[in-house]
């Protein structure tokens, strides 16, 4: 997978070291989410080197995924958040697929 195929996380988890935003290539709320997360999982790293495990980066992105990724995306964009922005655009939005379904 190159670097254009890859999702902005992938290609900013590849490594620990950091990546600067690139407003050609990058989609810059996509990229500040990921560099979060990027935080987050040198966080854990280092939480885990202080219990005597010593990981590596790709050990620690994927055991951070499986264990933290889903909580933290919830804590990010809580459901409450969402439903009223539904709510609040759910007629433009249907009146939108409407107008681009309808020939």
């Amino acid at each position: 997978m190159d670097r254009q195929t890859k999702t902005v996380i992938e290609y900013l988890l590849q490594s620990e070291d950091y990546v600067r935003y690139d407003e050609h290539v990058h989609n810059k709320l996509h990229f500040n989410i990921s560099r979060l997360i990027k935080d987050e999982i040198r966080t854990h790293k280092w939480i885990e080197s202080g219990k005597g495990r010593d990981i590596n980066w790709e050990y620690a992105v994927q055991e951070w995924m499986d264990l933290h990724y889903d909580e933290f995306i919830k804590m990010l964009i809580p459901k409450s958040r969402i439903k009223k922005y539904l709510t609040k655009y759910s007629k433009d939005f249907i009146d939108f697929v409407k107008f681009i379904t309808i020939p």
